[in-house]
């Protein structure tokens, strides 16, 4: 019998080791024969290892989360509900506020003291410029006690060397000539006494009818025409001429001075009146500058 097993075990061999060969030869590797129950065994290993790994992995996840908070309830102190709410922010904010409207208000405080200083350079300025202006100078010229005044046998004046002598040194704003006129409408007014003198320079010439009177006298007065218009003007000059010794004007410069104009009366002395010389602030005796006006 054993010659018999021998014999089958040497026909397997060799059957197998056939089959080997054919596969070698096929191309394809040899076939393993497993064991089935030897492979079941090892797939039930495989899923119990698995398993553990899993429980394993849980548990370490539980401890850790089961740490943390341990550490987190310990780290908080236990007596932070007594500790009273911090209001230094609120202290903080009152002060900012109180320092906001201590700013705010100095800030107003300042502006007006350079709206005040403002206001002064504004006014002194405008005082160095008047003070580097030429003073602004209104000439009145009564033509009447002028020509009337002047001897019979002088030369005639030169109403235009009379305007540049007393118009030096002065920005001359107006010159104005009082004249009366003829009624004869046929006597042409540029060739009239009291007009032609002033035509050609630059005067400003106010006309008037001559008055007749019973006697046969002839008067032409300009006494309130030429009180309105000095006091008309003086607020936009300086200094005021008034050519005339007529004491019919010395209330109108009275006037004028108390705003501050400086008056200054030309006239010969045979027609100016003692107070138009003692209250004008320069007086000129015209026969005493006779060769610079004729």
């Amino acid at each position: 019998m054993n010659n018999d097993n021998s014999n089958d075990n040497s026909n397997d061999n060799s059957n197998d080791s056939s089959d080997d060969k054919q596969s070698i030869i096929a191309g394809r590797r040899p076939s393993k024969k497993v064991d089935i129950n030897q492979k079941s065994n090892i797939d039930e290993d495989i899923l119990t290892a698995s398993e553990n790994i899993e429980d394993s992995e849980e548990k370490d996840i539980k401890n850790s989360n089961n740490s943390s908070s341990k550490e987190t309830f310990s780290d908080a102190d236990p007596k932070l509900e007594d500790v009273p709410p911090d209001d230094s922010n609120s202290r903080t904010d009152s002060i900012n506020s109180s320092e906001f409207l201590n700013l705010k208000e100095l800030v107003v405080q300042q502006g007006r003291v350079l709206e005040e200083l403002r206001a002064g350079l504004l006014t002194l300025g405008g005082q160095l410029d008047r003070s580097t202006q030429l003073p602004r100078l209104g000439l009145f010229v009564d033509v009447p006690n002028l020509i009337y005044g002047q001897d019979s046998d002088s030369k005639p004046l030169h109403m235009g060397k009379l305007l540049q002598f007393i118009g030096d040194g002065r920005d001359v704003v107006r010159a104005t000539a009082y004249s009366p006129v003829s009624d004869d409408p046929m006597e042409a007014l540029e060739q009239q006494k009291f007009v032609a003198p002033f035509v050609p320079y630059e005067y400003r010439i106010v006309t008037k009818a001559l008055k007749r009177f019973a006697d046969g006298s002839i008067k032409g007065n300009f006494d309130v025409e030429m009180a309105i218009d000095m006091l008309t003007m003086a607020d936009g000059l300086d200094v005021i001429a008034v050519v005339s010794g007529d004491a019919d004007f010395a209330r109108a410069v009275e006037v004028v001075q108390t705003r501050g104009v400086r008056v200054e009366v030309f006239a010969f002395a045979q027609s100016s009146s003692l107070e138009m010389r003692s209250l004008a602030d320069r007086y000129v005796e015209l026969g005493s500058v006779l060769n610079q006006i004729v």
